[in-house]
């Protein structure tokens, strides 16, 4: 399977074979940003211009969580290995949220332009973000 997002606001769950779709998720308000899988396949977790970061649950194909809060829209989602933190790009700065807990962990912030990438090593010890000025920051954890 592959998950797809969209500027028509919806999430799609797609079989690479036979390239049908096997389920749509629909809740964003606005354009969707990023949407990728939880470590062990069970979940979406996705991004919006609409400031939330919503997490699906693919069996059932409903919404079980959304993080709300966010002061701008919110450009990149990624899972930490343990599926249970993720680090998202949202405005100026960098923020790690323990997703069960729906509480942040820590915030990276500072900078001049906006965050629009963020990703994490696999190892999770390395986060990289972009911004839209074309520079690239690293942090060890």
């Amino acid at each position: 399977m592959i998950v797809s997002s969209s500027l028509d606001k919806t999430i799609g769950l797609w079989e690479v074979e036979s390239g049908k779709i096997l389920k749509q998720f629909k809740g964003h308000s606005d354009h969707i940003m990023r949407a990728t899988f939880s470590p062990d396949g069970r979940f979406i977790i996705s991004c919006s211009s609409d400031k939330t970061i919503r997490i699906w649950n693919i069996e059932t194909g409903k919404e079980w969580k959304i993080l709300r809060e966010h002061s701008y829209s919110v450009n990149e989602v990624k899972y930490f290995s343990d599926g249970q933190t993720i680090v998202c790009s949202i405005g100026y700065k960098i923020q790690l949220l323990d997703v069960e807990l729906t509480k942040k962990i820590q915030t990276l912030e500072g900078y001049d332009y906006s965050m629009v990438c963020a990703d994490v090593s696999q190892n999770s010890n390395t986060i990289t973000a972009g911004s839209e000025e074309g520079k690239i920051q690293i942090w060890g954890l």
